[in-house]
Parts: C-alpha cells; structure tokens; sequence
C-alpha cells in the first residue's frame, strides 16, 4: 500500500494473503504436472524434478529454472500442436485465462 506522499507501506496482512494465493496456485501447478509428466515425455523431460512451481516460491535459481522449463514446454507443445497439454499446466488457477484457455 502506498501513503499519499507515494512511499510504500507494508502490509502484512495483504503481502500474507497473496503468499497464500500463490502457494495455493503452486501446489495445483505441482498436481498438473505431475500429471503430465505421466502422459508426456516432453513434461518429463523439461521440467526440475519434484514440486517444481512451489521450489520456485523460495528460490530464486528454482524461479529461474521454471520460467525457462515453463517457456520450452510451451514452445514444445506448439510445434507439436498440442497447446492443450500445455494449459492443463494452468487449469483452475489464476493463470488460467491465457489465450487460448477456457
């Protein structure tokens, strides 16, 4: 939250609310790829082993690592034409309303 002279005033409430959001966003990203590394090799392949989106909430190497993981899958998926594997990836969660989703 900003004060009225433009300088940022924490709010612990707020900032405890948004680690919830996103933990709780991570664990379902988690449980789809799990799923997906069973059904596809490229998942299996192009991901960090274990809990790789909630490692990324406390790492900066782990966030590093899924964003490039996240971007080659993507583009993995597209050449193979199969961008519906790729959005499980954010089913039911705040990312869900990427182009092409829904």
């Amino acid at each position: 939250m900003n004060t009225p002279d433009g300088r940022h005033r924490p709010d612990p409430a707020r900032d405890a609310a948004e680690l919830t959001h996103e933990a709780a966003a991570a664990r379902i990203h988690d449980a789809h790829l799990d799923r997906l590394r069973q059904q596809d090799s490229d998942a299996d392949r192009l991901f960090p082993p274990g809990p790789a989106f909630t490692d990324a909430l406390v790492g900066d190497d782990a966030i590093r690592r899924i964003g490039v993981a996240t971007e080659a899958y993507g583009k993995a998926k597209h050449a193979a034409d199969r961008m519906d594997l790729f959005h499980q990836l954010f089913e039911n969660t705040s990312d869900d309303d990427l182009p092409g989703t829904g």
